[in-house]
């Protein structure tokens, strides 16, 4: 399971288009690959709709026992 930390720092790279580093695991591997191609939608669709700089963030974790 990736933390949500490790979540964070993927999609910043996805975004900004850095290279994964060559120790990631395949698991990582597949969530960059994923957050890139949700960010390339993401990009096409807020053209389309004539959104202008558009987000993808990812929140941080919130501790605490809410129920």
């Amino acid at each position: 399971m990736i933390s949500n930390k490790k979540w964070q720092q993927l999609l910043a790279l996805a975004t900004t288009g850095e290279k994964l580093p060559s120790d990631a695991t395949e698991e990582e591997k597949e969530a960059y690959e994923s957050l890139v191609r949700d960010h390339d939608i993401m990009l096409e669709t807020a053209e389309k709709h004539g959104i202008k700089n558009p987000e993808m963030y990812i929140p941080f974790e919130v501790e605490g026992d809410f129920l």
